[in-house]
């Protein structure tokens, strides 16, 4: 299977991020003040949404022409579309960065994170872009080593300049920009040199602009959508910062390890779905969405239920004292938020980048954004950080139901219905098991209860052969 081998191509850099998300909760909520973590959170996702608004599009419409250029042979001419595109986003994120300096250059603790978050741009956009052209033209070893590095070494530099050189909010921030930059550096040689002797014109450029323009925009919605309750938190709870601090640490704790394994299934499967749509027939295309899909969903489901039922002993185990207990209780909820979101975003969202109508899934996405505010503004005064949760949950589920609707009329991706009961048939199975174990405490607790968990999904769903796992089995030499 072509997805399976992609797939362990792509484990090291998903194990690198593991290792950087995790950490990242580890370290920081302890080397931090919950006041100094939610601030970093803050500006995290302000980054994010500069990044998305003003560079996401060139990245994007990269990665979606690169596959029409190597087929008719021009890369060069692709490569060289993308320079001069690029340098005009990162003038315009570098504008961003400045106007939010002059709103924040009275509050020390954000002011400090912008000089950082403005090197990130040019940075960020550089490797990005260079990543999505070597995931594209499936250079996994090249795709790998480039993130990983980039991940570790920025999180171990954050980490010390957070330990010992008193960085504050601003210490993850340092640690992505040295070690971005050093990748950057290493990844723009090699644009400028694939780019060289190519040709690009104002009609090829409006059309990376026509494609990556809405993707850009659909994207800064589903920030919206998963993000936009910190600053609401801030603005509207008693203790702000400390309170999108206790939100982040969850999010970070539950929600990450669900999107890393969508990512990793995205990183192998959507090359392989786009390269069925650009060169296969339609039951090419059927069995690459079944298996991106199946995957997903075999993954994904088992993961949320798992940090659901060991909310509790993992919170303890990868959260700061200061941030724990008010992490522990939305946990469980923003496991699911990180399933629907990567169902989201790895794909059903697939529909619309296939078929091109990008502008389409940000006019969808409206809806989904708008019920989140709205809902954050009825439930955060009443409920606390559990509306803001609840409002999450409504959104996702809200986009999901929308977005595969729609999206069926230009991209009839299949639903692996009968593998979906399967699958969530065997991770109910875990409950139980789960419930009967003994509770030491510690990373003791932790791993006996995913390890005994997972055994039991994995027994269950061989003999249920949900997404035909025996025949896959007994195939593997």
């Amino acid at each position: 299977m072509k997805l399976a081998r992609h797939l362990a191509g792509y484990l090291p850099v998903n194990l690198a991020n593991a290792i950087a998300s995790f950490g990242g909760v580890y370290v920081f909520t302890r080397l931090l003040s919950a006041e100094d973590y939610g601030t970093y959170a803050l500006m995290f996702w302000a980054m994010m949404m500069i990044h998305t608004v003003c560079l996401t599009w060139v990245e994007a419409a990269g990665y979606r022409f690169s596959g029409a250029a190597e087929a008719s042979g021009d890369l060069a001419d692709h490569y060289r579309t993308a320079l001069p595109l690029m340098v005009q986003a990162v003038a315009m994120a570098l504008i961003v960065c400045a106007v939010m300096w002059v709103f924040l250059r009275d509050r020390p603790a954000y002011a400090a994170t912008l000089p950082w978050i403005a090197a990130l741009m040019p940075i960020n956009t550089i490797v990005q872009t260079a990543l999505e052209a070597h995931k594209a033209g499936q250079r996994v070893g090249r795709y790998v080593f480039t993130e990983t590095f980039r991940l570790l070494t920025g999180f171990a530099l954050g980490a010390f300049a957070a330990w010992k050189l008193g960085f504050g909010s601003a210490a993850p921030f340092f640690g992505m920009a040295v070690a971005g930059g050093l990748m950057a550096v290493k990844e723009l040689v090699w644009l400028v040199g694939k780019a060289r002797g190519g040709k690009t014109s104002r009609a090829r450029q409006m059309q990376w602009m026509r494609y990556g323009i809405p993707v850009a925009a659909a994207l800064v919605l589903d920030l919206i959508v998963s993000g936009i309750d910190r600053p609401m938190i801030a603005a509207l709870l008693s203790d702000g910062e400390a309170q999108v601090g206790i939100y982040a640490a969850g999010y970070g704790a539950a929600q990450r390890p669900v999107l890393l394994i969508c990512t990793w299934a995205a990183m192998a499967g959507s090359p392989l779905l786009m390269a069925a749509y650009e060169k296969g027939g339609a039951d090419d295309l059927r069995e690459a969405g079944r298996q991106l899909a199946t995957f997903l969903l075999m993954a994904g489901v088992p993961a949320a239920a798992g940090i659901a039922l060991i909310a509790r002993p993992f919170a303890e185990v990868m959260i700061g004292e200061e941030l724990r207990e008010g992490a522990i209780r939305i946990m469980p909820w923003i496991a699911l938020t990180g399933l629907l979101n990567g169902l989201l975003v790895s794909y059903v969202s697939e529909a619309f980048q296939l078929s091109r109508h990008t502008g389409e899934r940000a006019l969808l996405m409206l809806v989904p954004a708008a019920l989140n505010i709205a809902l954050n503004f009825i439930l955060l005064p009443r409920m606390g950080l559990m509306g803001a949760v609840v409002a999450t949950v409504a959104a996702y589920a809200a986009a999901v139901l929308l977005l595969s609707i729609a999206g069926r009329r230009h991209v009839a991706l299949p639903v692996p219905w009968a593998d979906l009961a399967k699958i969530c048939a065997a991770a109910f199975a875990m409950w139980p098991v789960i419930a009967l174990l003994p509770s030491p405490g510690g990373w003791t607790e932790v791993f006996l209860k995913a390890a005994c968990g997972a055994a039991t999904y994995a027994i269950i769903l061989f003999l249920l052969n949900a997404g035909g796992i025996r025949s896959f089995v007994r195939q593997r030499p």
